[in-house]
């Protein structure tokens, strides 16, 4: 293959936690065969992250129709669903399309539902597949088509044991990762270069939970620590939230953050949920957190991910149940020290698989030219 032009197929979104992996592979991918020497079609849902994020890129993309199916009882729920075999139908035929008239040399899926329908017409029209899954309990895609897959590779040592040919190789981050100073990531956010910053942020959807405790607690918090604030809200709480806090000293609000190596930087502790992306991040970067677990996520995974940071001393978990201001003062009181949370740092540190997009690129190049 390395004299060839390959044309690869790129499937994962609906969130930044499937989609960032696939556009790290890509990004690797890229540097080793030139744009100009390389094919590249992103198959991903037009409801998902990936609609939004990979147009503003200039990526080679084709939406498909699949919806993820929802979790509430409401009556647009209960619709969404209710159309779901249509759109699983209509989304495989789709695909199909796309993937005839593309002829790609393998297919790499990242997870989430978008990645379903093309890695299985892709497997169905012997194109081989290769898999990525960040979570320590593999997702249902995953599961469905590890069987078909010339290898899978893990996050999690202990993911190996539900999974046929897999590797730990940890997940791939983003080139443009890396840490910036401290005062020069603060001042990028127009906040105190020398004040205590929190991150807070859900996600790339934000988290309802995480914004109503601030909501009662942010003043306090800031007020008892002398600390100040970087508040990604998500898109569905941030009209709300920018009405009250936008013009409020020592906190700097936002729906999304594209330049999330200068928000970390800038942190001094994380307060997330625990999506596996988030954890690699946190552990590239070396930061400290204290990690709320989305308690709705499929085989309680976000959980898993956030014991295992928690067990190496490089986070603390607070259940959401727990969510509360007198758990969340008692978990900062026991790491609010210099020492302690250099400790931390670390532990995250060393949990880091910095080589993984190459690993993963490098293993994947090594088998198709066996073929």
């Amino acid at each position: 293959m390395d004299n060839q032009k390959p044309k690869i197929l790129l499937c994962g979104g609906a969130t930044g936690g499937h989609l960032f992996p696939a556009l790290a592979i890509f990004e690797k991918f890229q540097e080793i065969y030139e744009q100009d020497k390389m094919d590249y079609l992103f198959i991903g849902s037009n409801y998902g992250l990936e609609s939004d994020v990979l147009p503003q890129k200039n990526l080679n993309f084709k939406s498909i129709w699949i919806r993820g199916i929802q979790r509430g009882w409401t009556w647009k729920d209960l619709k969404i669903n209710f159309l779901a075999p249509l759109r699983i139908i209509i989304s495989l035929i789709q695909s199909a399309f796309y993937i005839t008239k593309f002829n790609p040399d393998f297919a790499i899926g990242t997870g989430g539902y978008s990645a379903g329908p093309p890695l299985y017409i892709a497997n169905k029209f012997d194109i081989p597949i290769f898999l990525q899954e960040q979570n320590k309990i593999p997702g249902l895609t995953t599961r469905l088509l590890a069987k078909h897959a010339e290898c899978t590779y893990t996050a999690f040592e202990n993911s190996k044991k539900f999974l046929p040919r897999a590797k730990t190789y940890g997940i791939p981050l983003r080139s443009d990762l890396n840490t910036h100073r401290e005062e020069e990531a603060r001042e990028f956010f127009n906040l105190d270069p020398d004040k205590f910053t929190f991150f807070l942020f859900g996600g790339s959807q934000g988290s309802r939970a995480l914004n109503n405790f601030l909501v009662e607690n942010i003043d306090s918090i800031n007020k008892q620590y002398n600390s100040q604030i970087i508040w990604q809200t998500g898109p569905n709480d941030y009209n709300r939230l920018s009405e009250k806090f936008a013009d409020k000293h020592r906190i700097f609000l936002t729906s999304f953050i594209d330049r999330m190596e200068l928000a970390y930087s800038a942190a001094s502790l994380v307060i997330s949920r625990a999506g596996a992306l988030t954890i690699a991040e946190l552990c590239k970067m070396g930061i400290p957190s204290i990690l709320v677990p989305l308690p709705t996520a499929a085989e309680n995974h976000q959980e898993q991910n956030a014991r295992e940071l928690e067990e190496e001393g490089a986070a603390r978990v607070l259940l959401e149940d727990q969510l509360n201001s007198n758990s969340f003062q008692k978990i900062l009181s026991e790491i609010f020290d210099e020492k302690k949370l250099s400790k931390m740092e670390k532990a995250a540190k060393n949990m880091s698989h910095p080589e993984a997009a190459d690993k993963i690129v490098n293993d994947i190049i090594s088998i198709m030219d066996q073929k």
